[in-house]
C-alpha cells in the first residue's frame, strides 16, 4: 500500500514511496518522479548527521527496482482475487446467518406447537368438567326433585292429621337424631295409638330430609371450596363522617360436620359476590345486624333480588349444633327460616337465640343457625358499634355502614 499514490493514464504519477535496501517496486510510468525518504546508515556520526533526508529520484535510478518484480505481482494476483474472497466470506456469513434464523424460527414454531398442545389438552379438560358438572346437576336437580314431592306428600299428611284429629301442636324438643315429640290433642275421637305413629312418621320423615339436605350441602361444600376450615373476610366502609379507622373483620366458620348446610348457604353468597354493596342497619344493641340494602355509595340499588335469583336467599331449616352456640362475637342468620339477614352476637345469647328461645315464632323450640366466630378485626366491630344510632327505630344507624366486599380466604 503506497499513501498518497494515484494513478490516472497518460499523466505523470506522483506519490511518497518508503523504501528500504531490501524493498522493491515497479511502476508503468518511465517518466514517475518520485521522493524516497532513505535513510543513512547507521555510523558513529554526530546527531546532524544522522537525521532522515528526502531525496529526489527516478524510477530508473532505484536499486533494485523492476517491472517485473515478484512482490509486485503477488500483491497484483492478491487485488485481483480479493473481492472474490470477500464475496465468497459474505456467502459464508449470510448462510450461516440464514442456517441460525431458521434455527431460531424452528425452535420458535416447536414451542407454539407445545403450547397450542397443552391449550388444546386444558381444553378437553375444561370440556370434561363441564360435562362432569352438568352430569352433578342433573342429579341434584332430580334429587331435589324427590324431596320436594317428599315435602309436599307429608304436607298432605299434616293436613289430613289436622282434619281428622282437631287442633293439636307439635312441639320439636330437639330437632336432631332422636327427636322427642309430643302432641296436645282435643277432644276429638279417634284411634290414639294410630294417630300418634303418623306423627312419628312424619318426624322421622322430616329428619330424613334434614340429613340429606345435610350431606349434599357438606358434598358441595367439599367438591368446590375444598376441605375447611373456612374464613371469610368483610371488607366495611364506613360513612365519610366516621372518619379514619380499622375496617375489615374475619370470620372462621362453623366445622361442615356440624353446620354443613348453613356454612355452604353463606359461602355460596360471598362466592357469587351477593354481600358486595349490601351493608349493616343497625345496632340492636345484642346483635349487630347486616342485610341486603344498598348504603351511600350505591343509593336506590335493588340488592334483594340477586339472593332471591341465586337460590340461596335463605337455610332449608333451622339448622343448630350445642357445639355452636350464640356466644360473644359469634355470626348467626336472623328469621325464621335464616337468612339471608345475618348478625353479630355483640354479647352470649344462647338463652334468646338458642333451642327455645324465640318463643313468637310458631315452633319456639327451633334456633337460629350460629355458623361461625369472628378471629381478626374485633376493633373494627368496636368501631361500628360506636356509630350513632337512632333508638326510635329499633336502634337502626344513622347512617348505614357498608359493605365493601366479602371474599373466601384460601
Amino acid at each position: 500500500f503506497f499513501p498518497g499514490f494515484t494513478h490516472s493514464r497518460n499523466k505523470y504519477e506522483t506519490g511518497l514511496l518508503l523504501l528500504s535496501n531490501n524493498w522493491t517496486f515497479q511502476t508503468s510510468a518511465p517518466q514517475t518522479k518520485i521522493m524516497v525518504l532513505r535513510q543513512t546508515p547507521r555510523r558513529p556520526l554526530n546527531r546532524q548527521s544522522s537525521r532522515n533526508v528526502l531525496l529526489p529520484v527516478s524510477s530508473s535510478s532505484l536499486p533494485g527496482a523492476h517491472p517485473y518484480s515478484k512482490s509486485n505481482g503477488r500483491l497484483s494476483l492478491f487485488l485481483t482475487w480479493l473481492p472474490q474472497i470477500l464475496t465468497v466470506i459474505a456467502t459464508i456469513y449470510t448462510v450461516v446467518s440464514s442456517g441460525k434464523e431458521r434455527s431460531r424460527l424452528s425452535r420458535e414454531l416447536k414451542n407454539q406447537k407445545a403450547q397450542g398442545s397443552s391449550i388444546t389438552k386444558s381444553a378437553r379438560n375444561a370440556h370434561q368438567i363441564g360435562q362432569e358438572l352438568m352430569r352433578d346437576n342433573e342429579r341434584k336437580t332430580k334429587l331435589i326433585d324427590v324431596l320436594m314431592m317428599e315435602t309436599e306428600k307429608l304436607s298432605k299428611e299434616v293436613k289430613n292429621l289436622e282434619e281428622k284429629r282437631g287442633i293439636f301442636t307439635i312441639e320439636i324438643r330437639k330437632f336432631l337424631p332422636g327427636a322427642i315429640v309430643s302432641a296436645k290433642k282435643g277432644n276429638v275421637p279417634g284411634d290414639k295409638s294410630g294417630a300418634e305413629i303418623r306423627e312419628k312418621a312424619i318426624i322421622a320423615k322430616i329428619e330424613r330430609l334434614r340429613l340429606a339436605i345435610q350431606n349434599i350441602s357438606r358434598r358441595e361444600l367439599l367438591d368446590r371450596f375444598g376441605k375447611g376450615p373456612y374464613k371469610v373476610e368483610i371488607m366495611l366502609d364506613f360513612p365519610p363522617s366516621a372518619g379514619d379507622g380499622p375496617d375489615k373483620f374475619v370470620i372462621e366458620l362453623a366445622s361442615i360436620d356440624d353446620m354443613p348446610h348453613s356454612v355452604h348457604t353463606f359461602l355460596e353468597q360471598v362466592h357469587l359476590g351477593l354481600w358486595n354493596g349490601c351493608s349493616f342497619f343497625r345496632n340492636a344493641p345484642h346483635v349487630m345486624q347486616a342485610t341486603p340494602r344498598s348504603y351511600y355509595k350505591n343509593s336506590g340499588q335493588n340488592m334483594e333480588n340477586p339472593f332471591i335469583d341465586s337460590g340461596y336467599y335463605h337455610v332449608s331449616f333451622q339448622e343448630y349444633s350445642p357445639n355452636h352456640p350464640h356466644k360473644a362475637n359469634t355470626i348467626g342468620f336472623s328469621g325464621r327460616p335464616g337468612g339471608p339477614d345475618f348478625y353479630i352476637n355483640m354479647w352470649d345469647n344462647s338463652d334468646t337465640h338458642g333451642p327455645g328461645g324465640q318463643k313468637h315464632y310458631d315452633l319456639p323450640i327451633e334456633a337460629e343457625p350460629c355458623f361461625g366466630t369472628i378471629v381478626e378485626g374485633l376493633d373494627a366491630v368496636e368501631r361500628m358499634k360506636n356509630q350513632p344510632t337512632n333508638k326510635q327505630s329499633f336502634h337502626r344507624f344513622k347512617e348505614v355502614i357498608g359493605i365493601k366486599f366479602a371474599k373466601i380466604l384460601m
